[in-house]
């Protein structure tokens, strides 16, 4: 049996709280360490530090908090380094897209600066960025949905038991 359309747009509401709070957290992890952790550091070090550090909290962040978007989820499943590697690797792949995604783009675009508080912004690359985000966002879902956390309707799942349970005292 699947999921009703109602338990779908649920879980699709609940992967956006989610990874809006995951996202958070990496930004805030990022920016906490680029602007005071690795201040010191040569600008490439300091990003690459910064942006790792951001991605590993916001990544454990999601991971903490997927028991809430997938209701369905055993604590076997939560508890399995199998299950876990298969969330980083998805996770991984994503962030990989959004690199590709923003380095590609970014001779094709013209560069729109402004400058504000000597803070200089380029549109562009926000602009990617958050397209990136959605390409990702929909990637995350169907790979975590469909790879990761697959849908196993818990009545199903009592019938399999109760039929092995025949099977074996036989």
């Amino acid at each position: 049996m699947k999921q009703s359309k109602k338990e779908l747009i649920l879980e699709m509401i609940r992967f956006l709280i989610v990874g809006g709070i995951a996202t958070l957290v990496d930004y805030a992890v990022f920016y906490f360490c680029n602007l005071i952790v690795f201040k010191a550091l040569d600008i490439n070090l300091n990003l690459i530090l910064s942006t790792a550090l951001g991605f590993t909290v916001g990544l454990l962040t999601n991971w903490f908090l997927q028991k809430f978007v997938y209701r369905y989820i055993t604590k076997s499943q939560t508890r399995s380094k199998t299950v876990f590697i298969k969330f980083v690797v998805i996770s991984l792949i994503g962030l990989l897209i959004t690199e590709l995604g923003i380095n590609i783009a970014a001779p094709i675009y013209p560069t729109l600066e402004l400058t504000i508080f000597n803070i200089t912004f380029q549109f562009w690359k926000l602009f990617m960025k958050v397209l990136m985000t959605c390409v990702v966002l929909v990637f995350n879902y169907i790979g975590r949905k469909y790879f990761v956390f697959k849908y196993e309707n818990p009545e199903e799942n009592l019938d399999k038991e109760s039929v092995d349970e025949k099977n074996t005292s036989e």
